[in-house]
C-alpha cells in the first residue's frame, strides 16, 4: 500500500484505469437497475399524468391553447431542475443531488393530487418537475462514470431504455384508474406517481458516489474505496498492493481546489463554452431541443388529438398510446445493440430519419391501423434516440463539467418539451392535424442535418478525453 499523502496524477490515472478495466458485473448491473428504475418512475409520471391531464382537457372543455400550457407545466420545472441540478452535482456530488431530487418530486406529486384549480395544479405540477427534471438529468452521466468505454454505450442506452417500462406501465394503469371516473381518477394517478419514494430507502444504502467526481475534488481515499468495493463485488482482489495504487488511508491534506471551487458554483456553465466546446454545446443543445420537443409534443397530445380529430373514445386512445409505448422497447434495444458497434452521430442520424418517416405516416394516416403503425414508428425512433444522445452527451465533456453539461442539455430539451405542446395546441386550432405533423417532420430533418454536419465522434473514447466537436 502506498503511504504518500499526496497521490500523483499517475496514481489517480491508475485508479481510473482499474475502473475502466473492470469487467462489467454485479455492481454495474445494480447501478443500471437503480438508475433504470429512476427513469421508469420518471416516464411513468410523465405518461400517466399526461393521460390524466388530457382527460381533464376534454371533460372540463379546456381550450386547446390553454390545454397546451397545462400539458407543458411539468417541463417548466424540468427546465429549472435539470439546469440547477447539473451545476450543483458538479460542485456537491451526484449522489446527494439525485436523492434530494427524488424526494422533492415525490412530495410535490402528492400535493398535486390535492389541487382544486388549474393554477394550483399548474404550480404543483411544475414543482414536481423540478425534482424529476433534476433526477433525469443526473442518472446518465452518473452511470457513465462507472463504465469502461467498450460497453458504456450499451449500458447507458439500456439504462435509459427503462423509460419504456414507465410508459407501458402508465398505459396499463390509465384505463384502469383514469377512464372509469376521470374527475377522481386523475387524483389517484397523482398519488401513484409519488410511489418512487420507496427508491430512496434503497438508494440511501447502496448508491455510491462517482469515483471520477471524488477524484476531481481531491477526495482520493473515498474514490479508492468505491473502486475497491466494486472490485471485490466483481470477484477481483483490490490492487491495494500495486505500486501505482492510490493511497486509501488519508486524503491529501492540501489538495488543490478544483476549477469549480475557485470560480464559484456557476463556473461549470462557462466551461461549456471554453476549450473548443462551444460548437459541441450548440450542436448538443439543438439536438436535445428538437428530439425531446418532438417526442413530448407528440406523446402529450396524442390521446387528445385521437379523440378530437379521429373520433376515437378516450379509453381506446389510451390503448393506442399503450401500443406506441410498447414500440419503444425494440427502439431502445436495437440502439443498445448498435451503439458500441458504430459511431454515435451516425446512429443518431439514422434514428432521427426513422422518426421522420413515422411522423409522415401519422400525418397522412387515413385509418386506425396505419395511424397506429406511424405512431409506433415515431415512438420507437424518438425514444430509442434518447438512449444514444444521453450516452453521446456524457462522453463529450470532461468530469468537472459533465453533470452541468448534461443538466444544461436536458434543460434546453425541456424548453423544447415546453414549447412543443403549446405550439401544437395553437397550430392544431389553426392548421389542423396533417400540417402539425409536417412541422414535426421539418424539425426532425433539421436534427439530422445538424448531427451529420457538425456532430463529434466519440465511440470508444475514454471519459477523460475532452472531445472538440467535429473530431
Amino acid at each position: 500500500m502506498t503511504t504518500s499523502a499526496h497521490p500523483t496524477e499517475a496514481q489517480n490515472a491508475a485508479l481510473l484505469s482499474r475502473l475502466d478495466n473492470l469487467e462489467p458485473g454485479k455492481p454495474h448491473r445494480r447501478l443500471m437497475l437503480m438508475g433504470g428504475l429512476g427513469y421508469t418512475f420518471d416516464s411513468f409520471d410523465g405518461a400517466l399524468m399526461g393521460y390524466a391531464l388530457s382527460a381533464l382537457i376534454i371533460i372540463w372543455h379546456i381550450p386547446s391553447e390553454t390545454g397546451g400550457w397545462l400539458l407543458s407545466s411539468i417541463f417548466f420545472g424540468y427546465l429549472v431542475g435539470a439546469l440547477v441540478a447539473g451545476v450543483l452535482a458538479d460542485r456537491f456530488g451526484r449522489r446527494k443531488l439525485m436523492m434530494s431530487s427524488l424526494l422533492i418530486f415525490c412530495v410535490c406529486s402528492l400535493l398535486m393530487g390535492t389541487a382544486n384549480s388549474l393554477p394550483e395544479l399548474f404550480v404543483w405540477r411544475a414543482l414536481a418537475g423540478v425534482g424529476i427534471g433534476a433526477e433525469t438529468a443526473l442518472i446518465a452521466p452518473y452511470i457513465s462514470e462507472f463504465l469502461p468505454a467498450r460497453v458504456r454505450g450499451k449500458f447507458v442506452t439500456r439504462t435509459v431504455g427503462f423509460l419504456a417500462f414507465g410508459y407501458i406501465l402508465a398505459g396499463v394503469v390509465a384505463p384502469l384508474v383514469i377512464s372509469p371516473n376521470p374527475a377522481v381518477g386523475w387524483r389517484i394517478a397523482a398519488v401513484l406517481c409519488a410511489l418512487p419514494v420507496v427508491l430512496l430507502l434503497w438508494w440511501r444504502r447502496k448508491l455510491p458516489e462517482s469515483p471520477r467526481y471524488l477524484l476531481s475534488k481531491g477526495r482520493n481515499a473515498e474514490a479508492a474505496a468505491v473502486v475497491e468495493n466494486m472490485e471485490r463485488e466483481s470477484g477481483v482482489n483490490p490492487a491495494v498492493d500495486s505500486p501505482d495504487a492510490v493511497d486509501t488511508v488519508t486524503d491529501p491534506p492540501q489538495s488543490s481546489p478544483s476549477v469549480t471551487s475557485r470560480r464559484g458554483v456557476l463556473a461549470p456553465l462557462a466551461g461549456l463554452w471554453r476549450g473548443g466546446l462551444a460548437r459541441t454545446t450548440i450542436v448538443i443543445w439543438l439536438l436535445w431541443f428538437i428530439l425531446i420537443g418532438v417526442n413530448y409534443g407528440f406523446s402529450s397530445w396524442l390521446p387528445t388529438l385521437l379523440v378530437l380529430e379521429k373520433g376515437i373514445t378516450l379509453t381506446n386512445s389510451f390503448l393506442i398510446a399503450l401500443i406506441t409505448s410498447l414500440a419503444q422497447i425494440p427502439g431502445y434495444y436495437v440502439a443498445s445493440l448498435l451503439i458500441d458497434k458504430m459511431e454515435r452521430k451516425w446512429l443518431l442520424a439514422i434514428y432521427a430519419l426513422g422518426a421522420t418517416g413515422g411522423a409522415v405516416v401519422v400525418a397522412f394516416a387515413d385509418n386506425t391501423p396505419v395511424l397506429v403503425l406511424g405512431s409506433a414508428l415515431l415512438a420507437a425512433f424518438t425514444n430509442g434516440a434518447a438512449g444514444v444522445y444521453y450516452t453521446y452527451t456524457a462522453e463529450l465533456y470532461p468530469t468537472e463539467v459533465r453533470a452541468t453539461a448534461m443538466g444544461a442539455a436536458s434543460a434546453v430539451g425541456r424548453l423544447g418539451a415546453i414549447f412543443a405542446p403549446i405550439a401544437i395546441g395553437y397550430l392544431f386550432a389553426r392548421i389542423g392535424w396533417v400540417n402539425v405533423f409536417l412541422v414535426l417532420v421539418g424539425a426532425l430533418v433539421l436534427a439530422v442535418a445538424v448531427v451529420v454536419l457538425f456532430g463529434a465522434r466519440t465511440s470508444g473514447r475514454s471519459l477523460n478525453e475532452s472531445v472538440p466537436a467535429g473530431h
